[in-house]
């Protein structure tokens, strides 16, 4: 079955327009999993020694580093008809 027999036109807007954006819970994922890497010891990917000292946690990092877009990371999102797209958050 091709895409166009699972898309109708609103969806196929829809899909196209969230190909530059995360959805919530892939930013989630995404902000957890380098928060938890950086707590495990792995250094930043940003300077921070311009950030707030008082607020300074691995999750304000992790956070940064996305708004930055600097995280190595792709993301794969699979849609009902099989296809499989990557998604890579420099590029978002």
């Amino acid at each position: 079955m091709s895409d166009s027999e699972y898309l109708t036109p609103l969806n196929k807007t829809f899909a196209e327009s969230w190909k530059t954006r995360l959805t919530l819970y892939e930013r989630a994922r995404v902000i957890s999993a380098r928060a938890l890497q950086l707590a495990m010891g792995a250094p930043p990917l940003i300077d921070i020694s311009g950030m707030d000292q008082k607020s300074l946690t691995s999750i304000a990092i992790a956070q940064e580093e996305l708004r930055r877009k600097v995280l190595p990371i792709t993301i794969r999102r699979r849609y009902p008809n099989g296809k499989v797209e990557l998604v890579s958050l420099r590029n978002l």
